[in-house]
């Protein structure tokens, strides 16, 4: 559907201290979606929190759920994260559904990557093909 997309940080919130992450602390935010040649497609609302401490490294785990919503229709995201993901400049992977409009049922993913961290990233969202799309 658009894998090439900008995703500009328009407003965000946390009580995470960056230094000292902790389960508990969580976060919001919101973007605009931008196709570099033709302009916005789209806005994306999400929400972070960090839930607990992989038993088997140490490493925080953070869980996230976001609504994306394009023409289309809207697409649901949700995931468990790596919490150092978040900020690193790796690519996240996301399972998506379509949630609304043309997009319902619709199955794929969504990749999202900090290029400049509280401003810009890099996105894709993929839906697989389907019998009747």
């Amino acid at each position: 559907m658009y894998e090439n997309l900008q995703e500009i940080l328009t407003s965000f919130g946390a009580d995470i201290d960056f230094d000292n992450p902790q389960p508990g602390q969580s976060g919001w935010y919101k973007a605009d979606l931008v196709d570099p040649g033709s302009g916005p497609v789209g806005t994306v609302e999400g929400v972070y929190k960090v839930i607990t401490t992989r038993a088997s490294d140490g490493m925080l785990m953070a869980h996230l759920t976001e609504t994306m919503s394009f023409e289309q229709g809207d697409v649901h995201v949700e995931a468990w994260a790596e919490f150092p993901n978040l900020s690193d400049g790796r690519w996240l992977y996301c399972p998506a559904v379509g949630i609304s409009g043309e997009l319902t049922g619709r199955h794929g993913f969504r990749q999202w990557r900090p290029v400049d961290l509280g401003k810009l990233a890099e996105a894709k969202v993929v839906f697989f093909a389907s019998p009747t799309s």
